[in-house]
């Protein structure tokens, strides 16, 4: 039997959070778009908003069972309001207990802090969260 190897804990944040937004009645949720990757916009900023952008920033491991991962989740909206309200939405989602799955659950780092993109002077907000996920055999 090979040993366990570790997941790609950003990617099963972004299916949990694609799932679980989807069922949000909140308006700052509606039509959110959640990628890894910040597209191929304007100056590198994302294509459409809203948008939620989800980063790894550490991981560590308490082999073979759990993983720990920071992730940086930052959102894109129309204003800095709505982008700190869906960044917030998304951190809460993360840390409220999870239902089965590999993703076991979230505690936040940081709370929802607004800010304007340099780039491409959208509004954005960013929030963190350590996800614990269970590793799972190849």
């Amino acid at each position: 039997m090979l040993p366990p190897v570790p997941l790609d804990v950003a990617e099963l944040v972004v299916r949990r959070l694609r799932i679980q937004l989807a069922a949000v009645t909140d308006p700052a949720a509606d039509r959110v778009h959640v990628s890894t990757e910040t597209g191929r916009g304007h100056d590198g900023g994302p294509p459409s908003l809203p948008w939620l952008l989800v980063a790894e920033d550490g991981h560590g491991w308490d082999w073979p069972a759990v993983q720990r991962t920071v992730i940086r989740l930052t959102c894109w909206h129309h204003d800095p309001h709505t982008a700190k309200r869906l960044a917030g939405i998304a951190l809460g989602l993360l840390c409220a207990p999870q239902p089965a799955g590999a993703l076991l659950r979230g505690e936040p780092v940081t709370a929802p802090i607004g800010g304007i993109d340099p780039y491409t002077a959208a509004p954005l907000a960013t929030a963190s969260l350590i996800a614990y996920a269970r590793t799972f055999g190849p």
